[in-house]
Parts: structure tokens; sequence; C-alpha cells
């Protein structure tokens, strides 16, 4: 009898302090500035495709390009991703949040990737179909380039860290057994970015060695794609255009 409430007692403390944790985050999220930072983005995305269009050599098309990946990665990583923490995760209608802490609403996992993809101002053909499809679909969508996927079959921790910074500083999208995020590579490091159905039970950003989810993905290894490191995708992201979604899933 002890053990069972012992263990009610921590459930209740660990809802209690996500609960906490929740509030805290609402508390430090300003829409109005996350709202500002987005326009700006845009404006600045606007103005890289008028130079993009205006470039008169392909020396200068690649120099925007880069220049476009600089702005629209430093915006997921330092705005948009900080912007998103804590933000409850869930399934069902209620699980399609766009912005971050939007009122009565949670983010699923990949409602949440293609959120931040939205919120950095990539334009997507339709976010259901997505959201909806396996990340590997997602992924190959996005950049449908084979030699961009990267399959890691399970492995130590060890060796799965330096295999995936063998990959380059970049930000990436993962494929997880039952589950999608993003891989933030930086510096040495490997970070995982995601609205976690373990708890916390919100978006978080945790080290690749802490992550619960990736433990759990331990047997059925990992699929992981770089964002925008591919023409194809940052030239949809500068021009505004939508970005075509993988077919229905499941397949009809």
């Amino acid at each position: 009898m002890r053990s069972r409430v012992g263990w009610f007692v921590t459930f209740v403390s660990c809802a209690f302090a996500a609960e906490s944790s929740l509030a805290r985050a609402a508390d430090n999220y300003d829409p109005a500035a996350y709202e500002a930072a987005l326009a700006a983005l845009e404006s600045r995305r606007v103005d890289l495709h008028r130079q993009f269009t205006s470039a008169k050599s392909a020396a200068e098309r690649a120099a925007i390009r880069r220049q476009a990946r600089r702005t629209v990665l430093l915006a997921i990583t330092d705005t948009i991703f900080p912007a998103w923490m804590g933000t409850p995760w869930g399934l069902g209608p209620n699980s399609l949040a766009i912005r971050p802490h939007q009122v009565g609403k949670v983010v699923g996992c990949s409602y949440f990737v293609t959120g931040v993809l939205m919120n950095a101002g990539l334009r997507l053909g339709s976010r259901t179909r997505f959201a909806q499809a396996p990340s590997m679909r997602m992924q190959q969508a996005l950049t449908p380039d084979r030699r961009a996927l990267h399959r890691f079959p399970g492995m130590p921790l060890d060796l799965l860290t330096r295999r995936l910074l063998a990959l380059g500083d970049g930000v990436y999208i993962i494929g997880l057994n039952i589950h999608t995020g993003f891989l933030v590579i930086k510096n040495g490091t490997v970070r995982v970015v995601h609205s976690s159905y373990t708890p916390p039970n919100q978006v978080v950003d945790e080290a690749l060695g802490e992550s619960q989810v990736i433990a759990l993905s331990g047997q059925r290894g990992y699929l992981v794609t770089p964002v925008f490191r591919d023409d194809r995708l940052i030239d949809f992201w500068l021009a505004g255009q939508p970005v075509p979604p993988p077919g229905p899933y499941p397949p009809r």
C-alpha cells in the first residue's frame, strides 16, 4: 500500500510541476513581440526575394541563398523555438496550434514541426497532409533529394552522437518510432527540440542523451534530414510559394 501511495504522490507532484512550468512559460511569452519578430522576418524575406530576382549571375543568387539560410535558421533557433517552449503537447482536434501558447490549443509533434516552419515563413501546400504523413514522407516532401535523408539504425548513444555530429551544424527534422521533431546540431552538441509525448508533455529543448523519445526509438532507429540546406526549399521560402505536400496518408 505504501508503494501505491508513494507512486500517487510522485504522480501528483509531477503533474503539479508540469502545470507550474506551463504557467511560467505562458507568462513569459509575449505574443505582440513574437508577431513583430515574424513580421520583420517576412519583410526580410520579401527584400531577399527582390534581390534574388534582380541578381545578374549564379554567384549572386548563391550568395543571396546563403543569406536567406542564415536568416531563416537564426529565426528558428533564436526566436521561434524559444517562444514555443512550454506549449502543451496533446492529440486530437485541439492539437493544431499555429502559434505558441495558443488559447484552447495544444500541439502534436508533427503539428509542432509544421507550425515552426510556417512561423518561419515557409508556405506549405497542406499543413494537414504534411502533419499527418509519417516523418519520412514529410522529410521527403520538403527535401526530395534522396541523399539528404540519413538513416541511423539502433546504436549506442555515443555512436549516434558522433554520427549526427558528422552531419555538420544545422537544423534537422528527425523521425522516430512514433514521433517527430527537430535536431539542432551546433558547436559539438546535439539537442532535440520537440513537442514531447513523454513528461513533461510539452515543447522542450533537451540534450540528445537526456531525451526519453530518443531512448524509446532506439530499436527502430532514426531518420534525419537537414532543413533549408538544399536550394529547392530555400527557393520556396524566398518566393513565398507553397511546398507541395506528400500524398494522402494512408495511401488510397
